[in-house]
C-alpha cells in the first residue's frame, strides 16, 4: 500500500505543493488534500500516515513530527482573521461565529480573547452564511483573504499579529505530524517523501512571483497581493518556532485543553 501523505489545500501550502503533485503520479506515496480539521480527524484515526496538520493535534495526539516543516508566522499573517462588529475589549457576552475549519486557530482566539484580553465571549460553530446576527466571525485560509475585500463586520484582528503583541513570538498554525507506526513500517518511504517536500518548499519559494501569478484565479486577490500574502508565510520549524509551540502548549495546558505539555519528538532523517 502507497504512503498516504495529507496536505492542506489552501493558497498557503502552493509553495510546499510546487512540485508534489507532479512527482505524486509516479511515487510510492499519494497525496490527499483536505481542509485542516478533516486532515486533523484522518492522521488521528489512520486513514493517513502523516499530514500537515494543526499544531493543536499535535498537542492532543501520539504523533511524531517531519523536521524543519510548518506553516507559521511572525507577526501578521492575513488568513487567520477576526472580523467584529466591537473592539476586542468589549466582547463579553457577545456571539462570535467560530470557523470549523481549523482547530488551532479557534484555541488561539479563545487564549487571546479570554486570557490576555479578560473577555468572555458566547462561542458558537458554523459557516458564515450562519453569521446573521452574531457580533463577530473568525475565518481561515482563503475565505479569510477574500473576505478582507468585502468584511462581514467592520473590524478586522489578525490573530498572529496579536500573539506577537503579547508573547514577543511567532505563531507556528500547522507540523508535518508522523504517526509512531507508519514511521516504524514505512520509515523508507517517508525518508523518500520528505526528500520530495523539501525540494517541492525550496522551489516553490524560489518561484513565489510566478506562483503568486497562478494563484490569482483561486483567490480572488490581485498578483501583487498573493505575493505579499506568500511572503508572510513561513514554512520552517526553527529554533524560535519550536520554542513558540511550547509557549502555546504551555498555555493549553494551563486552560485544561490538553492533558501535558506535548515535547517535540522528531523523526531521524
Amino acid at each position: 500500500m502507497k504512503l498516504r501523505v495529507g496536505l492542506v489545500s489552501y493558497l498557503n501550502t502552493a509553495p510546499l505543493l510546487f512540485s508534489l503533485r507532479e512527482e505524486a503520479r509516479n511515487a510510492q506515496w499519494e497525496l490527499f488534500e483536505a481542509h485542516p480539521t478533516t486532515l486533523n480527524k484522518a492522521l488521528a484515526q489512520g486513514e493517513i500516515d502523516l499530514g500537515l496538520v494543526s499544531s493543536y493535534e499535535y498537542a492532543l495526539g501520539d504523533y511524531l513530527l517531519l523536521p524543519d516543516i510548518s506553516i507559521s508566522a511572525t507577526g501578521r499573517v492575513g488568513s487567520v482573521l477576526l472580523f467584529s462588529s466591537w473592539p476586542l475589549d468589549k466582547l463579553t457576552a457577545r456571539e462570535i461565529l467560530l470557523t470549523k475549519a481549523s482547530a488551532t486557530s479557534v484555541a488561539l482566539l479563545k487564549l487571546l480573547l479570554e486570557d490576555f484580553c479578560g473577555q468572555r465571549p458566547i462561542y458558537r460553530r458554523g459557516y458564515l452564511q450562519d453569521l446573521k446576527d452574531k457580533d463577530a466571525y473568525l475565518a481561515i485560509g482563503d475565505e479569510a483573504l477574500k473576505l478582507r475585500h468585502y468584511p462581514p463586520r467592520p473590524h478586522a484582528y489578525d490573530l498572529a499579529s496579536l500573539w506577537m503583541e503579547h508573547t514577543g513570538l511567532p505563531f507556528v498554525f500547522a507540523v508535518f505530524a508522523v504517526r509512531p507506526e507508519s514511521w516504524a513500517q514505512k520509515a523508507a518511504e517517508i525518508r523518500n517523501f520528505a526528500t520530495a517536500l523539501y525540494l517541492s518548499r525550496a522551489k516553490g519559494l524560489a518561484a513565489l512571483t510566478g506562483l503568486a501569478s497562478q494563484c490569482v484565479k483561486l483567490s480572488g486577490l490581485s498578483s501583487n497581493e498573493c505575493l505579499l500574502y506568500l511572503k508572510g508565510i513561513e514554512y520552517d520549524l526553527s529554533g524560535l518556532k519550536q520554542e513558540a509551540l511550547k509557549v502555546f502548549f504551555q498555555h493549553l495546558k494551563r486552560r485544561q485543553e490538553i492533558p501535558h505539555c506535548k515535547e517535540l519528538r522528531f523523526i531521524d532523517l
